[in-house]
């Protein structure tokens, strides 16, 4: 029978999975007290610090900070969504998730038979590529390339023979349809019949992070054939080019443990570096980098290096994917190439270290754009003014106000301008972008409104803290209302959750609840942690920090009712002024009864 709704679901999945088990296929842990420590796996390191905590069904990294529960794990390990992950966990664990509706079963179902048409579609080209006489020229096209056997293998190259309907024929043979090999941009219709979109190419299947086949791209192998160089998979059900990273599924745990990501232009590209021994490497499918595929590289790290080539297409391609990762709060460094090198030729004329070393040396792309725009310019004011104002857009573009302040102070410095006028510039930027779209305002600058809704005093995050460790202190406080004291708005609903069902979830559940991914790792690591606070002592800290956001509020209304009161006589509402000055000599005998003498002033 499946469980009654989607949140009973997660629930019961997140109670009957082991989180020690599920961690511990990916990382060896130690059993240490009550805990289990490893190696984390989301960062390089030598000493453990990765703690997971099977009673709190949570886990945190005091190195990295990452953290989370049972579902954030393989969200993060996997690059898996949550509705993936807790499929996954649900299978696995032997929880039948709500019936899907006719409509919902019928599309997966058809995704499914798409995935498998892929699959075999592959086995056909990986069969061309091997066959000693069909696949001789491709393999000797690679060969030239300097692709190994062992790339070829890791990246699952093959080959579509020149025949016109060959795969169709193929396919057709063992019951697909050509409805749907078309649909997935395997065959198109003519005058004669079907036949196939890739004749006489090399192929690259592109895979999702589930390790599924969703498309390919096919490289044509001389300069004489027709058409143009590279051919990709139309769009289906199971592709979109503006979502799909080639070479993610591989790269993924090197660009953990980097902690950055390697983003160059093609598929050879790609191959020629992972086969160099940089392996924290992708590339867009035929197209440029989109909004989605930063959100898709930020489930894994926040820094991108671009390595395209060195010529004016290449500089373009660099700018406008620091734009989009500037938006995602992603952190686009650059590595510049010499002239008339792309990352594949580089790296067969000179080797991996010569890569190596650059990449250790990429900067900023701000910086290194800032330099190119101003080069040769020497104290020509307009020469000076066209640099700055390509920048500009750049600036604009950073969502986190932090980033753009020190942007914005590197370039008035590294120009000779005044900081104050830059940042003017960046903000008649926003303001003609956005000038009849208040809520894309709001997005280009979304780090205030969240430090806005996130704010708190300390005390706020140590109860919450307090009764995620002690679940006991819960029904002392069940009554107090002292979430209406709270300045953080995600903090007072946390708190209200904490205190209604709190005893019934995991500290791991709730927690996973938090947003905001600073807050939810900060509160997840003092939780973790068993030396903040003592069980002996956790009460009298409760009882400190409750009182002291009264006493904060108090003084709040205080200060406020003080003004009203300064206005009220100065208008001569006599009534009024009474009603208010009750009011003050109520809170100053609730603010004395908390211990501390009221002051009227915040």
């Amino acid at each position: 029978m499946a469980t009654a709704s989607r949140d009973d679901a997660v629930e019961t999945v997140r109670q009957r999975a082991d989180i020690v088990e599920v961690i511990g296929r990916y990382v060896k842990l130690k059993k240490t007290g009550s805990n289990y420590v490893g190696l984390c796996p989301f960062h390089a390191e030598r000493t453990p610090s990765f703690t997971v905590s099977p009673a709190k069904g949570f886990f945190h990294c005091f190195g990295c900070k990452a953290s989370g529960d049972v579902f954030s794990f393989l969200m993060k390990i996997e690059g898996r969504t949550f509705p993936e992950a807790l499929e996954e966990l649900a299978n696995r664990y032997g929880v039948e998730l709500p019936r899907r509706s006719p409509a919902d079963r019928k599309r997966r179902e058809h995704k499914a038979v798409l995935y498998e048409i892929n699959e075999q579609a592959l086995r056909l080209y990986r069969e061309n590529l091997n066959d000693t006489r069909i696949g001789r020229r491709a393999r000797d096209y690679l060969a030239g390339r300097g692709v190994s056997e062992e790339m070829t293998e890791r990246f699952g190259l093959g080959f579509a023979r020149p025949e016109w309907q060959d795969l169709v024929a193929r396919l057709e043979s063992r019951g697909v349809s050509v409805k749907d090999a078309t649909m997935l941009g395997l065959a198109a219709s003519g005058k004669r019949g079907a036949y196939d979109i890739f004749r006489d190419r090399l192929v690259f299947p592109i895979t999702g992070l589930n390790g599924k086949v969703l498309g390919f791209g096919a490289r044509a192998m001389g300069d004489s054939q027709d058409g143009p160089k590279y051919i990709n998979s139309r769009q289906s059900p199971i592709y979109d080019k503006s979502d799909v990273l080639y070479g993610l599924h591989l790269a993924r745990p090197s660009i953990q443990q980097e902690s950055s990501v390697i983003l160059v232009e093609g598929y050879f590209d790609v191959i020629s570096l992972v086969g160099a021994g940089v392996s924290n490497v992708v590339a867009t499918c035929g197209t440029a980098l989109t909004e989605r595929h930063a959100r898709l590289i930020a489930r894994f790290t926040r820094k991108v290096v671009t390595i395209f080539d060195s010529d004016a297409a290449g500089v373009s391609a660099s700018y406008r994917s620091a734009q989009v990762l500037l938006g995602a709060d992603i952190a686009p460094y650059m590595v510049l190439l010499p002239e008339g090198e792309d990352p594949d030729s580089l790296v067969r004329l000179r080797g991996g270290s010569a890569l190596d070393d650059m990449i250790r040396n990429a900067r900023p792309t701000i910086e290194v754009l800032a330099e190119r725009y101003g080069a040769g310019a020497g104290d020509d004011v307009e020469s000076r003014t066209d640099a700055i104002r390509k920048l500009v857009p750049l600036l604009a573009a950073c969502s986190d106000e932090l980033r753009l302040g020190n942007y914005a102070s590197w370039v008035a410095e590294h120009f000779g301008v005044d900081e104050n006028d830059l940042r003017r510039a960046v903000s008649n930027h926003k303001g003609s972008k956005h000038r009849d779209a208040r809520v894309d305002e709001v997005r280009a600058a979304p780090g205030t409104t969240a430090s806005a809704a996130s704010a708190h005093s300390p005390e706020e995050e140590t109860i919450i803290v307090l009764l995620l460790r002690f679940a006991n202190l819960a029904a002392g406080i069940a009554d107090s209302r002292i979430e209406e004291n709270f300045t953080s708005r995600p903090l007072s609903e946390l708190l209200k959750r904490v205190l209604e069902e709190g005893t019934g979830r995991s500290p791991g559940s709730l927690i996973s609840e938090i947003e905001d991914p600073d807050l939810r790792s900060r509160i997840g690591g003092r939780v973790m942690s068993e030396d903040e606070f003592t069980a002996e002592l956790a009460g009298d800290e409760l009882d400190r920090c409750i009182r002291n956001l009264k006493k904060r509020h108090i003084k709040a209304e205080l200060h406020r009712l003080t003004n009203r009161i300064g206005q009220a006589e100065k208008d001569g509402q006599r009534e009024e002024t009474e009603k208010l000055l009750k009011n003050k000599m109520r809170l100053d005998r609730e603010l004395i009864s908390l211990g501390e003498r009221g002051q009227g002033r915040s």
